[in-house]
């Protein structure tokens, strides 16, 4: 077999656009990276409802969420239950480590004006919105704060 495209040579401009474009994203990455410019973030929408809680993992292998400005357990959470709760769990002990702070440590839990709900570490100054995650896992963090609101329609 032949190849159809052996006695072609392959086109200059291309490999030029090419190497033109690589040259310009190094070059904008490294002012970028130099000059600390960052690229602006959408607004949250402002809170409707929050809770500040903190989680105390307990001796059965289950987890207390308690509700921070009144000492109420608001949820227990039974061993090896809530996989996403608990994975978010993990990664913020783990954030928490480099800061020598416990997950015992409240977390401030809010209800956004558009629905989504987010959790923001005050120590770390993590801030994750679970709207992005899927709506069961969205759920299972909307569970530990009071019913939304009513409007009146």
């Amino acid at each position: 077999m032949t190849d159809a495209f052996g006695e072609r040579p392959f086109p200059k401009g291309v490999l030029i656009a090419v190497a033109a474009l690589l040259g310009f994203t190094i070059i904008v990455v490294g002012v970028a990276r130099l000059t600390g410019m960052k690229m602006d973030q959408a607004p949250l929408a402002p809170e409707v409802q929050s809770r500040d809680i903190r989680f105390v993992a307990q001796d059965d292998g289950s987890m207390a969420v308690y509700d921070v400005a009144t000492g109420a357990v608001v949820q227990t959470l039974p061993p090896g239950a809530e996989g996403f709760i608990r994975g978010v769990l993990r990664s913020l002990e783990r954030q928490r480590k480099a800061h020598k702070a416990s997950l015992a440590e409240p977390v401030h839990l809010a209800r956004r004006a558009d629905g989504d709900i987010t959790l923001q570490d005050p120590i770390t100054g993590i801030l994750l919105a679970f709207r992005a995650y899927g709506a069961s896992n969205h759920q299972s963090f909307a569970a530990l704060l009071p019913p939304p609101p009513q409007t009146g329609k």
